[in-house]
């Protein structure tokens, strides 16, 4: 009887082991298919450096220019900055996977001397989520008049 019940336990615990084992490998599978149905993001460059912008000059703007290297539509739901004195501008239709798109950002030096770093935050139904991308310059202030 001892036998027979051990035999019965190696069983169950056998069974648990593949039992487990078979639901991680549908877990991963299922997972690796998903992830190949999913817009994907890939960016030419992610920093932009204006260098020295006039104060009087006003608006600094730059682009950045990304592809959709992934296998469904790209959706970018909103974009936002790190400060007030800088504004995203991007594209509200879908973009096909292939194709390109391009993230506008302007810099309003106008008032705002000195050097600066902000980042633009781009949200979008890819993975991962959100993407970082930073802006930086110096603003050479006007010359004040005697």
């Amino acid at each position: 009887k001892f036998v027979f019940l051990f035999s019965v336990e190696i069983i169950k615990k056998l069974f648990m082991k593949k039992s487990i084992l078979f639901l991680i490998m549908v877990m991963i599978s299922t997972t690796s298919v998903f992830a190949q149905k999913t817009a994907k993001v890939e960016f030419s460059e992610t920093v932009f450096n204006f260098g020295n912008i006039a104060e009087v000059d006003g608006d600094a703007t730059c682009k950045f220019v990304f592809k959709n290297t992934g296998k469904v539509p790209l959706i970018i739901t909103r974009a936002s900055a790190s400060c007030g004195c800088t504004k995203p501008e991007y594209p509200e239709a879908p973009i096909a996977p292939g194709k390109t798109g391009e993230i506008r950002v302007t810099y309003h030096a106008k008032g705002r001397p000195g050097a600066f770093q902000k980042n633009v935050y781009i949200y979008t139904n890819a993975n991962p989520e959100k993407y970082t991308l930073l802006i930086k310059g110096t603003v050479i202030p006007e010359s004040k008049k005697k």
